[in-house]
Parts: C-alpha cells; structure tokens; sequence
C-alpha cells in the first residue's frame, strides 16, 4: 500500500533564506505556498502578520519594498497569486501574503476558492496577531476595503492599513485623500499610513509599525498605542 502523504505541505527545497537589510529583520525565504484551507508551515506556529488588498493595490511590489529583497511575483496583470504565501523572517515571524480580492475577471471557482483560503485563516483556531490592509491611496475608499475592514474587526484580528501608490497622488490632492481614508479606516486602533513602493516613503516606518505590534503581542498580551494619525482627518 502507498503510505499517504502528510496533508501539511512541506517547505519547498529552492526556499532557502535571503539575507536582507530591511525594517523587519535580516532575512527571509518561502516557507510554504498554501493551496488548501487550513495549510500551515510545519513545526511550531510563529507570531504572523497576513497582508490583504484588492488585486490591483500593489501587494506584491510593497511586499518586495519592504522586506527589501524580491520574494513576491509582481505581474501587470491583477490576480496572479494564486495560494498563501508564507514567509519566514528571521525564523521569528511569519509574514502571510493572501490572493488579491475583488478582480473581476477572477473565475468565480476561484474567486470563492480564494475566499474560502482568507476566511478560514482569519477566523480558524490560529489567527494571525496582526493584519496589514492595503488600500489603494490614489481612489476613494472600496467598498470591498471597507467589507475587509469590517470583516477583520469581527475575526478580532488587529489592523493597519497602508495607503499604497502614494507617489502617483498629486501634492494638491493629498489632503483630500487622505482626509477621505482617514474618515473610513482609521481610528485608534486602527492607525492609516500612506506608503509608496516607488520612492519608499513610509516603508521603514511601516515595517517598524508591524515589527513593534507583532513583539508586543506575543511578548506582552497586547499590541502597543497605535501612532497618532494625520491631522486632516475630520469627524
């Protein structure tokens, strides 16, 4: 009889480490691209943060930002990840880069394959500690982002959000948008930061954000004060 493989992936061989000089630590590798609900790397589960965002927000080229080295595919077509991908940074926490939501042209099988991926990591028995949401800072906020948002807040999983593609908005809009953000996502536990891939505005502050919330959560019980927020947000 053909013994049955372990229903839990292994870490694929070409997954070695990289070292890198980013905000969240010193290096980092694939250690398991997740195809199935309830997939988890082996071994002892790690402190995590899961990045979200529509699939045309730029979650692959912030993530490659901000770990500083290229780990995720970055593709001029939206919707190309097509499982969770886990990295490992520093063999100290993991970093759970989700499938894009909320393009069109997705199949539907897909789409509520996906769908069934996200939920069942954010609400199963081991949550992520933390959730980076990306919204795209050049358009008003989706309602699709403010469904995640909402979704997020009932799993109980804390969340930042990330403005990204900040460099394409004008100086003169600036104010509005982020005003505009801001009234629809931020609050006091829930800070907003507008962030650029491109020119790398916000980046170390950014990594610095997730970092602290991740060691005050495993170290501590509880996530750290969120950092004040713009001051053009309006009541």
């Amino acid at each position: 009889m053909t013994r049955k493989e372990n229903p839990v992936s292994r870490t694929p061989k070409a997954a070695r480490a990289v070292a890198v000089k980013s905000p969240l630590g010193k290096s980092v590798r694939l250690e398991l691209p997740a195809h199935r609900a309830g997939e988890r790397p082996r071994g002892l589960p790690l402190p995590s943060v899961v990045v979200l965002g529509r699939s045309n927000v730029g979650k692959s080229s912030l993530l490659n930002a901000v770990l500083s080295t290229k780990v995720a595919r970055v593709s001029q077509t939206p919707g190309r990840t097509q499982a969770i991908h886990w990295y490992r940074v520093d063999d100290a926490f993991h970093v759970i880069d989700c499938p894009g939501y909320g393009y069109a042209k997705t199949a539907r099988e897909s789409r509520e394959r996906f769908s069934g991926l996200i939920e069942e990591l954010l609400t199963g028995e081991r949550r992520p500690d933390v959730a980076l949401l990306l919204v795209d800072g050049r358009l008003e906020p989706q309602e699709s982002d403010r469904s995640m948002a909402l979704f997020l807040r009932n799993a109980g999983v804390p969340t930042v959000v990330a403005a990204t593609k900040w460099d394409a908005v004008k100086s003169s809009q600036r104010f509005r948008h982020l005003r505009d953000l801001a009234v629809v996502f931020e609050d006091s536990e829930r800070p907003l930061l507008p962030v650029s891939s491109e020119t790398g505005e916000n980046l170390p502050t950014l990594g610095r954000l997730l970092k602290d919330r991740l060691i005050g959560r495993t170290r501590e019980g509880a996530a750290p004060a969120a950092p004040q927020g713009p001051s053009q947000k309006e009541s």
